[in-house]
């Protein structure tokens, strides 16, 4: 009996080591991925190797005291216990504890490490909780330019994008660059894999050119990997579901030849063609076969059950003639899909974009939908709260946002920051827009997420900071708070000087807003030629933010010198962002400058002005578009050629076309931008062209009328695509004597400009 219970005893004494070697097991395995991180950070800082034990984590729901992201640090023994809500708060939790004791600074292109001796340990009691449920980022679907385009990105670059919003402690990311395979993995016996080596069957033209660089093949595994790389540490990534037709998401050819499905009525030219059609989702049929590729898509990249699903609805789309026929059929379709959300994934959360509410809705037709959706499944996922342009003709002067949609203390929505359309590739922030709406969401209970939802990424490298400290911090911080801690943290001792040049040029990039930049604004339409609307620009622009544009350039002379001072070679983070304060103030004086040529030459006519004064002016204009194609020069950030380059060194494009796709993708009207090759080719001789013709105007006493100019569309055409890709690629040496030169020239020609 007496060796039975020892026996007993025994079996007792192994079975709860047993469960205690699991649960450390279990443990082990769920804090590798932020013990690799300390060690690598504790290498870099200190030179050593990370002491056992000296960080420890853990996961506690009950340190987060509203259900939030939440972590707490408390230093324990000779080290620190770093407490998390869930497992993205751990990493949330390290990554604030390197910050504070090891000195660390993240940003989206580099981090910053300082050497130290060690890492202290002691005397911490840190507690940080989210106060917005979702702090998320979104990543688009147009092609170009690597920096900004993410379609772009290999493994590596998604790896350290994901470490960045992981680091900056945001939650979730969405991808949205098409639908990879997904129609391969839903209709496995009707759609096959596409040939990657020739141009896609059906192609459109500019953007809609959905031409392959990678296979597909190669596109879904590298989806799998980049979004099962962000569940391992915790993140959230949306499925999208409902009518997924979009020009970045094509329906393949195979699939309408062998289904031929029925398409929804269309009112407007807009994704005419059959592979941009929206099925005709009033038949059920078509709503399941839809649901096929949101099945295939949780099923083979997402998770069982997935937390987030994110609709369009029927996004831009003008079925019908008549408001309320088209509002009846897109109030239809969200019924539909929300339903088979709910019948399917019952535990998901489900998220309506906010997109077409703010084009083809009106705010009483948002507020009646609002009334019928279930406010614990449903949040409005608005992505525009610092849209200028929320006022529409049929609206007659009223505002259309998320402030008119019985959104605010009534039902759960996020709020955003859209930044700017694919052509506004620089500078964008409006903090005075932000800030003031971002008072009315602040501390709302049912503002659940505050995101970035732009359609190029990192084109302002200030706003980055700015929106995830505001997506984290209590209370909201101004950017005259986060301007000066970016400059510390970013350029050291060269802070106090690269803050002076920020608070100046962010003012200038408010000028604009959402879309356009100088050569749209100039030469790309004929109607800014109208010199009454260029006349008016110059002298009272009210789109301008309300102020006169030669005030607002005033410091453009100084700003340039001061670009010139720099020791510009001195850190990657000096050399990326000069180039972007520069493009920035130049491309907003060319606008002013080409006004300035028009009111110069039409005075001329009037008498008032000489000709010389017109040839200083047209000089001033022709020397700023020359340089502004130096400044893309310097940077391998504006090259399409060296994107091109990158791309083939990640996966090897197998399409001898896709050279000439991606200058069309890029430099299409919608598109065109800070492109090297675009400014050079394209842009810059349009710019000597057209100020030559007023030159030759005023020598000859020649006062007919200008332009429409409408050829300027014959420069793309047989300079820029017509020229391979790869004898276009820039030349000059990026040296420090070469950069100081083109700033000195920007410098010069503004102070023509600004006189």
């Amino acid at each position: 009996m007496e060796m039975m219970k020892i026996d007993n005893r025994m079996k007792r004494v192994v079975s709860v080591a047993a469960a205690a070697l699991a649960v450390f097991a279990a443990s082990a395995k769920e804090f590798a991925l932020p013990r690799a991180e300390f060690a690598k950070y504790h290498l870099q800082i200190t030179g050593r190797k990370a002491p056992a034990g000296a960080v420890r984590f853990e996961i506690d729901p009950k340190v987060s005291v509203t259900g939030k992201d939440a972590y707490r640090i408390r230093s324990e023994g000779e080290g620190v216990r770093i407490t998390g809500s869930n497992l993205r708060s751990v990493h949330y939790g390290l990554y604030d504890f390197l910050e504070r004791r090891g000195g660390c600074r993240w940003f989206w292109d580099g981090d910053v490490v300082p050497k130290k001796k060690k890492i202290d340990y002691s005397a911490l009691d840190v507690f940080e909780e989210a106060q917005f449920e979702y702090r998320g980022i979104r990543y688009f679907a147009h092609r170009g330019l690597t920096r900004f385009q993410a379609e772009h990105w290999g493994p590596e670059d998604w790896k350290k994008e994901i470490d960045w919003c992981l680091k900056r402690r945001l939650n979730v990311f969405m991808l949205r660059i098409g639908q990879d395979d997904l129609f391969q993995r839903a209709f496995p016996d009707v759609v096959s894999y596409p040939d990657a080596s020739v141009d896609m069957p059906g192609h459109g033209k500019g953007y809609d050119n959905r031409t392959l660089f990678w296979s597909l093949e190669y596109r879904g595994k590298l989806r799998r990997e980049l979004q099962n790389y962000a569940f391992e540490r915790g993140l959230m990534v949306p499925e999208d579901f409902g009518t997924m037709t979009h020009w970045y998401s094509r329906t393949p050819k195979e699939f309408l030849d062998k289904k031929n499905p029925s398409f929804l009525p269309q009112a407007t030219q807009d994704y005419s063609e059959k592979s941009g059609r929206v099925w005709d989702i009033r038949d059920d049929k078509w709503v399941d076969e839809y649901w096929k590729l949101t099945t295939a898509a949780v099923r083979d990249f997402g998770r069982p059950g997935p937390g987030l699903l994110h609709t369009i609805g029927l996004g831009e789309r003008m079925c019908y003639r008549k408001r309320a026929d088209n509002l009846k059929l897109k109030r239809l379709a969200l019924d539909k899909f929300i339903k088979r959300a709910e019948r399917d994934y019952p535990d998901s959360k489900v998220l309506i974009a906010g997109w077409d509410f703010y084009y083809t809705w009106f705010p009483n037709e948002v507020q009646e939908l609002v009334k019928t959706l279930d406010p614990k499944r449903v949040i409005i996922w608005d992505y525009e709260g610092d849209a200028t342009r929320d006022e529409r003709p049929e609206m007659k002067g009223k505002k259309n946002n998320f402030t008119k949609w019985g959104l605010v203390g009534r039902f759960p929505y996020t709020f955003s920051v859209f930044l700017a359309y694919e052509s506004a590739l620089d500078i964008r922030a409006n903090y005075p827009l932000i800030e003031e709406r971002q008072k009315i969401v602040q501390n709302d209970p049912f503002c659940a997420g505050y995101i970035l939802w732009p359609e190029a990424s990192h084109t302002d490298t200030l706003l980055l900071s700015y929106f995830t400290e505001n997506a984290w911090r209590k209370g909201g911080a101004g950017i005259e708070s986060v301007l000066p801690v970016f400059c510390r943290d970013r350029y050291g001792e060269d802070a106090g000087r690269m803050q002076g040049l920020w608070e100046r040029v962010s003012k200038l990039s408010t000028l604009l807003d959402w879309s356009h930049n100088y050569f749209q604004l100039t030469l790309r339409h004929s109607r800014y030629h109208n010199p009454k609307r260029r006349i008016n620009i110059y002298n009272n622009p009210a789109k301008w933010r309300s102020r006169k544009i030669a005030d607002s350039l005033r410091c453009t002379p100084d700003i340039f010198r001061e670009l010139a001072a720099l020791d510009w070679k001195k850190t990657p983070f000096i050399e990326r962002d000069a180039i972007d304060l520069a493009r920035t103030s130049a491309d907003r004086l060319i606008i002013a400058a080409h006004a300035r040529l028009l009111k110069a030459y039409h005075d001329w006519k009037a008498g008032t002005a000489s000709a010389d004064d017109v040839r200083r002016y047209a000089g001033a204009f022709t020397a700023l578009n020359d340089a502004i194609v130096e400044v893309f020069a310097l940077h391998t950030d504006y090259s399409l050629a060296e994107s091109y380059d990158r791309l083939d060194a990640i996966e090897k494009i197998r399409n001898p076309n896709f050279a000439k796709v991606l200058v069309e993708n890029a430099t299409c009207a919608y598109c065109a931008s800070h492109q090297y090759e675009a400014a050079e080719y394209w842009y810059k001789p349009a710019a000597h062209d057209f100020a030559d013709d007023i030159v030759r105007r005023v020598t000859a006493g020649d006062r007919s009328r200008l332009g429409p100019y409408e050829g300027f569309e014959t420069y793309r055409d047989k300079r820029l695509y017509a020229k391979p890709l790869s004898e276009m690629r820039p030349s000059l040496a990026r040296t420090q004597e070469n950069y100081v030169r083109v700033m000195n020239a920007l410098a010069d020609a503004a102070e023509i400009v600004v006189k």
